[in-house]
């Protein structure tokens, strides 16, 4: 389900209608331009992309003025309206009464916008007052499609970003050592997210994986939460998008650390999802990490021909070269991943924004999910289009409902992608915690715990029998060990009550 503030909840679904699309989803869509490797010197180039010198104080061109410009058409065509804070009201602008210069009404035909110059421009969901949801930023989103849900009603301009000054409570901006690698994954602040930062940084720290590697958190809302102050957080403005397609943060916070002044130093960046629990250290892959050459997982539909399809129905680069079907663990190059962002990012938008209007394409592609799976192929695809080439993996990771892992093999799992957790049949104590979902895994055990569950964060079962598989046991080991070693997540509106939904 996705959540959403609560004056759009009782919004339905309000998908795009139209023609027919473009052959590539969104044909016409300019290529993002790639961001600055992290280690060059941008003062020294020019001003970056994002305003900022190469020792993070503000470059930002006072004299240039943030706007914002309405266009009745996708893809920033047809009538234009343009905006800037002369405009507004103290940088507010509500739609309610406004319209385009062709005296068409503003809210009911606007269908594209686009933001220029060194501020950002902050989506309210409500004329008169501020309900903020999402946010524009013009080096990083460009033109940008408007979607009729959930429904931006205000916009307010900020005339300088956010990232443009360092995050006071992100630590690694002010190390004085740069670290081999550093492990990064995309999430929300939620209760289902909560306990996954905790034990995800548990992990990484049982692993051993500090000595050499370091760990962020990107967010996506619009303000750090309290869980900043023990786990290491990078705070990302959500794309308006993302309400539609929680995965798009993935892409869209990589982009906007790259862009901030936070951006990161380690030479390895390997991305990990927050449900990737580490087990041992990944050091030695990542030092196998080259410019143009990666390392990962196999993904699941490794193999299979609709993957090419696909990339040569919407490719822009390299139509002919091999697409390599790598799931997460991502082990890339930084300055590889500042190209490969935008791009992961752009061709995410262009599948889903063609699956939601176009069912046959829809579907066609349903075999490798491209409804849910479209971040894993904006990876793939990203990847082919800037020639990055990678070795891919057998098993870095285990999966909950993979067969467990045999004891001499726990070495080799660096990771484990946890979902559900078993203990075994004829375990009395277990009883007490089995679950009614999930018939179709009794083989493995007492069903005990899953992430599914609106209770996975309330509900630790203990201890772990012998007999436990090892996907299980890491799972609850870590859920129980985290938790005494951090303390109790608490309650906080920083977390809504929906079990789900985001903070904002």
């Amino acid at each position: 389900m996705t959540y959403l503030p609560s004056r759009v909840k009782t919004k339905t679904w309000e998908k795009q209608k139209g023609g027919k699309p473009p052959n590539s989803g969104s044909h016409n869509r300019r290529l993002p331009p790639p961001l600055p490797p992290s280690n060059l010197n941008v003062a020294s180039q020019g001003q970056s992309n994002t305003g900022i010198d190469s020792v993070g104080k503000s470059a930002v061109d006072t004299n240039i003025v943030t706007s914002l410009t309405f266009y009745t058409e996708k893809e920033c065509q047809g009538v234009a309206h343009k905006i800037t804070v002369e405009d507004t009201v103290a940088g507010v602008y509500d739609f309610c009464g406004k319209k385009f210069p062709n005296n068409m009404e503003l809210a009911a035909n606007l269908k594209s916008w686009q933001a220029e110059g060194p501020g950002e421009i902050e989506l309210h969901l409500d004329c008169g007052s501020d309900n903020y949801w999402a946010s524009l930023f013009p080096d990083i989103d460009g033109c940008t499609n408007f979607w009729t849900w959930p429904m931006t009603q205000r916009v307010r301009i900020r005339p300088i970003s956010y990232l443009a000054t360092p995050q006071a409570m992100y630590p690694h901006a002010r190390n004085s050592t740069v670290a081999e690698y550093h492990i990064v994954y995309s999430g929300e602040s939620s209760r289902y997210m909560g306990y996954q930062a905790q034990a995800n940084y548990y992990g990484f720290l049982a692993s051993n994986n500090d000595q050499f590697g370091r760990w962020t958190r990107i967010m996506s809302a619009g303000q750090i939460d309290d869980l900043a102050e023990q786990f290491p957080t990078f705070y990302a403005k959500r794309h308006p998008f993302s309400r539609r397609y929680g995965p798009l943060n993935k892409a869209d916070g990589i982009v906007k650390w790259y862009a901030s002044v936070d951006r990161p130093k380690s030479e390895v960046i390997v991305l990990i999802d927050p449900d990737n629990w580490m087990t041992q250290s990944v050091r030695d892959i990542a030092q196998k990490v080259r410019r143009g050459q990666g390392l990962a997982q196999a993904a699941w539909y490794s193999g299979s021909s609709l993957l090419t399809k696909l990339w040569r129905t919407v490719c822009k680069e390299r139509c002919n070269d091999q697409v390599y079907a790598t799931a997460v663990p991502y082990f890339i190059h930084r300055d590889d991943l500042a190209v490969v962002g935008p791009l992961w990012k752009m061709y995410t938008l262009m599948l889903k924004e063609r699956a939601e209007i176009d069912q046959a394409f829809s579907n066609q592609y349903r075999g490798v999910q491209i409804d849910w799976g479209a971040e894993m192929l904006g990876w793939n695809f990203a990847c082919t289009h800037a020639g990055i080439k990678f070795t891919v993996l057998p098993r870095v990771q285990a999966r909950d409902v993979d067969a467990p892992v045999s004891k001499h093999a726990e070495a080799e799992i660096r990771m484990i992608h946890m979902g559900r957790a078993w203990m075994p049949k004829g375990y009395a104590p277990a009883e007490r915690w089995r679950h009614t979902e999930g018939k179709e895994w009794s083989y493995r055990g007492v069903q005990v715990w899953c992430k599914c569950n609106d209770t996975a964060d309330k509900i630790y079962p203990w201890p772990v029998p012998e007999g436990t598989d090892f996907q299980s046991r890491i799972t609850l080991e870590y859920l129980k060990k985290s938790q005494e070693k951090f303390g109790k997540i608490p309650d906080s509106y920083l977390r809504p009550r929906n079990y789900h939904e985001p903070l904002a």
